[in-house]
């Protein structure tokens, strides 16, 4: 597996606690995303490395001839709000609950302490836009980290069966990214209602379970570390769609799709840039 690739990219901020009364700009500029400084990393290359898989448990003989294929993870940018970094855990979660009451993801992101995020958007100029109306509207100071998921480049050798429910997962995760980011633009402006998000984010968490399922039947228990962790991005991402069934408002569900946003594209830049760190 030969891997370009980059680092995850933030930048420290003091700890402190977010003042309130932002939570109704954020719903009122959720159209236009969120924004403020970011900061990149210059990409750099490292060693070639592969993963090689052992045979698969049990097979059908058309899934167990060996194969070699090379798979590229796009790279992608995104720009999340973040509303306080803490150093107790204990007030980053009660912060946390304080957003998602309000219809914000507040998803919690260990790197240099204990990161809260409201939610992640793809346009820098709508990004800014919408930090100078938090400030002059509002007086409200937020900062954006931005999270980079960089361009990993695998080569893979192993069976049949076992490399394809590999780039199947890997699409599966870059999809969803997406995805979820369009279903939280859509519930905020009203084109699209509960049910629709519900069944929507139901067969992705349909997808992904008989995606980690198939990773585990392939792999068996002496999967690399490489497919183990892919596994437990797709069942953790998998409970967390799972939970939206729950919500019982449209804020809760909104906040839900922000949840499942930030975590796919946390746990997915994370996972790449270990990748590539090895």
């Amino acid at each position: 597996m030969r891997v370009r690739a980059g680092r995850l990219a933030t930048r420290r901020y003091k700890v402190r606690r977010a003042r309130g009364g932002w939570a109704l700009a954020l719903l009122v500029g959720i159209g236009l995303g969120f924004g403020g400084s970011a900061y990149l990393r210059r990409m750099v290359p490292v060693p070639q490395a592969h993963i090689a898989a052992d045979p698969a448990p049990t097979l059908p003989p058309e899934e167990t001839q060996a194969d070699e294929r090379t798979i590229t993870l796009s790279g992608q940018s995104w720009y999340a709000l973040q509303t306080g970094v803490f150093e107790d855990t204990a007030l980053a979660r009660q912060e946390a609950e304080g957003l998602r009451a309000r219809g914000a993801g507040g998803y919690l992101f260990q790197k240099d302490g204990c990161r809260v995020l409201a939610a992640a958007y793809d346009a820098r100029a709508d990004a800014q836009a919408v930090m100078t109306r938090l400030k002059t509207r509002h007086s409200l100071d937020t900062e954006v980290v931005e999270i980079v998921s960089p361009e990993i480049t695998l080569r893979l050798t192993g069976q049949k069966g076992q490399l394809t429910a590999l780039s199947d997962a890997y699409a599966a995760l870059e999809k969803l990214c997406g995805h979820l980011y369009q279903l939280s633009l859509s519930l905020d402006k009203q084109e699209t209602d509960a049910r629709d998000t519900l069944a929507a984010m139901k067969s992705e968490q349909d997808t992904l379970n008989e995606l980690a399922e198939r990773l585990k039947a392939r792999f068996g228990a002496s999967a690399p570390p490489a497919v183990s962790g892919l596994r437990q991005i797709l069942s953790d991402c998998a409970q967390s769609l799972h939970a939206a069934g729950s919500a019982q408002s449209l804020t809760r569900l909104g906040a839900q799709v922000k949840y499942c946003h930030l975590e796919c594209i946390c746990r997915m830049a994370a996972y790449a840039a270990a990748l590539g760190n090895k």
